[in-house]
């Protein structure tokens, strides 16, 4: 029987590079990603499985099994089993399942223990209306009157005093605001270099907990600070920074210097550009960078060079499909 709960995918499974190219060479793998992240979540095993549980449970064969370790999806360990490749950063992990599943079995418990003492306090105090209108119906006519002369009696400045009611306490000073925010949140937000939305980012910061450690949002809070490429006017609010799980981000790209092209910026443009590309069918990268082109590109290089487009598209395949045998 399976375990309540549910495994996450990320909305951004679709545009990943590592399932693009594992769409390529094995389709069938990504179903034995998906049932992996599904079979990890209900055994809470923290998304390392043996070998028996991709064989048996997964049902995985060794050429799905051997594309997902190629693209980066799985890991495969020491001892031979397999480990979903960041699997504690976007899953629950079994520690902290069992402290959600035994915080709700407390709450439920007081909840119950609230309605026991709610129901016994209300059933004295029907006892007690009871026996109160019981001793009322024994009142005689004399004792009614003997306790309206004695009510009737002026109150001396004594009595007044005994009887008037105390003052009402103090409630003392109000908590500051600053001592609403933990301890930890405090130098998270002296390290980071943005002060904005104050508020926000301890929400923002309480939701990334779930997901890393303390040391790693100092550690890469303070690297962001110190980063000589980060640019004040485009820095990032603290809660878009944590919502955004930046802590996971490279250091930012070295800025160029004026007037000085920028190699990378280059790159990239020129392995979205079909006409180079179809004119370097020979050229690996031009032929690994075809298969990620988006699906109007594609289509713009089978117009305009349907032969060169072919060759590059199949050797970039049969490129992809060599890497995975390897």
């Amino acid at each position: 029987m399976t375990r309540q709960g549910y495994g996450k995918l990320s909305n951004g499974f679709h545009a990943n590079t590592k399932v693009k190219k594992l769409r390529r060479v094995c389709p069938t793998a990504l179903g034995v990603y998906c049932m992996a992240i599904s079979y990890c979540s209900d055994v809470l095993n923290d998304g390392v499985m043996s070998e028996d549980d991709v064989l048996y449970q997964l049902d995985a064969t060794e050429e799905e099994l051997a594309a997902l370790v190629k693209v980066g999806l799985f890991d495969r360990l020491d001892d031979g089993s397999y480990r979903i490749h960041d699997y504690l950063t976007y899953q629950s992990s079994r520690q902290q399942v069992e402290e959600k599943a035994a915080d709700a079995r407390d709450r439920k418990r007081r909840q119950r223990d609230n309605t026991i003492v709610t129901s016994e306090s209300q059933r004295d105090n029907a006892n007690v209306t009871s026996m109160s209108r019981c001793d009322n119906t024994n009142v005689t006519p004399e004792s009614r009157e003997d306790s309206l002369t004695k009510n009737q009696e002026p109150r001396t400045k004594e009595s007044s005093n005994e009887d008037s009611l105390p003052q009402t306490p103090s409630r003392g000073p109000s908590v500051p605001a600053d001592e609403e925010y933990p301890i930890a949140f405090e130098q998270f937000w002296a390290t980071y270099p943005r002060k904005e939305g104050k508020r926000k980012a301890l929400a923002a910061w309480r939701r990334a907990r779930r997901k890393t450690g303390h040391e790693t949002l100092i550690a890469k809070a303070a690297q962001y600070h110190a980063d000589p490429n980060r640019e004040p006017g485009y820095t990032l609010t603290p809660a878009n920074w944590l919502d955004g799980e930046h802590w996971l981000d490279d250091p930012l790209p070295a800025k160029p210097r004026p007037g000085q092209p920028d190699p990378e910026a280059e790159k990239a443009a020129r392995l979205r550009d079909v006409d180079w590309l179809c004119t370097h069918v020979d050229d690996p990268e031009a032929q690994d960078a075809a298969l990620l082109l988006p699906e109007k590109a594609q289509a713009l290089a089978r117009a305009r060079y349907p032969d060169e487009w072919y060759r590059l598209w199949r050797r970039g395949t049969q490129r992809a499909e060599r890497e995975v045998a390897s």
